[in-house]
């Protein structure tokens, strides 16, 4: 009899933990869902400063990869390549992430205007 207390007690425990892991999942309090943001231009100016940064900075790794010998030559341009395309659509969007949904996620974050 004790074993069966214990074991609905742990699966019920088990079970409020992922029913509030779930619920907690990108939610933020100030948002509602598909509720467009519009950034401010110092803002976006402040988020363009930090993903040029971090694009700089992933290039100098790219070309280190390279240097070392982990990535050939050509992986290497295709890599930047595509840093590049993501950075400057990126740059259109006005430093705007867009999340585009996967099938598997059930969820729809990019949400077209």
């Amino acid at each position: 009899m004790k074993k069966i207390v214990v074991s609905i007690a742990a699966a019920l425990i088990i079970s409020f933990g992922f029913s509030s892991i779930v619920s907690a999942e990108g939610q933020n309090p100030g948002q509602t869902p598909g509720q467009k943001v519009n950034l401010t231009e110092d803002q976006k100016a402040e988020l363009g400063k930090l993903h040029e940064q971090m694009y700089s900075t992933k290039k100098e790794l790219v070309k280190k990869y390279v240097e070392y010998g982990v990535f050939t030559k050509e992986q290497g341009d295709k890599v930047l390549s595509m840093m590049e395309t993501k950075h400057q659509k990126l740059k259109e969007n006005g430093y705007m992430m867009r999340w585009h949904p996967h099938p598997h996620h059930g969820k729809q974050l990019d949400q077209k205007e």
